[in-house]
């Protein structure tokens, strides 16, 4: 865990806690996967640890900053806040019936997402898009590619709907197909 990126996120959070609506898109989904274990991988103020929380499921919610997650902390008691560096965290394997990532890119988690989830669940994945080298943002269709094992329900790239630093995002919807015997 570096102490610089808990620092950056830290800084961030005290000065904005971002929206508390839930992720447009896993309000749209969330309805795909079965009742149980949710990931929300980089979950900042908790917005959609707390919606999934509320539908029923019982959260892990991962972020680096203590500043995000100490906020988090008591808000629900299903959900279980993790403050740790999703660079060196591990996703157990077949916990979960959704994961949502939701702003947040490391490709290095793309086969342990897959392996995190159980038969038939549910990926919810949103980043930034950019058609440069950028480790911070997916490439064109990189997501179909990297989870194309699963069946995809939705893809969509797009002009991001608010200012950012990045002004496009991908978004993908896929349920972890069970391999036939």
């Amino acid at each position: 865990m570096t102490d610089n990126d808990r620092k950056k996120w830290n800084s961030r959070y005290l000065k904005d806690m971002g929206s508390v609506a839930p992720s447009l898109i896993l309000k749209k989904f969330w309805t795909l996967a079965s009742c149980g274990h949710a990931l929300d991988i980089a979950c900042g103020n908790g917005r959609n640890s707390i919606f999934l929380a509320e539908k029923g499921f019982v959260v892990d919610a991962v972020d680096i900053s203590t500043v995000a997650t100490d906020r988090l902390t008591c808000k629900n008691p299903k959900i279980n806040v993790i403050c740790q560096d999703m660079d060196s965290w591990e996703i157990p394997q077949n916990r979960y019936e959704i994961i949502v990532n939701i702003r947040f890119l490391d490709r290095r988690l793309f086969p342990l997402i897959q392996k995190g989830l159980k038969p038939d669940g549910v990926l919810i994945f949103e980043s930034f898009l950019d058609g440069e080298e950028n480790k911070y943002c997916l490439k064109q269709n990189e997501l179909l590619r990297a989870f194309q094992s699963f069946r995809i329900v939705y893809y969509e790239e797009k002009k991001a709907d608010h200012l950012e630093k990045f002004d496009q995002t991908a978004s993908l919807v896929a349920i972890k197909t069970v391999p036939p015997l």
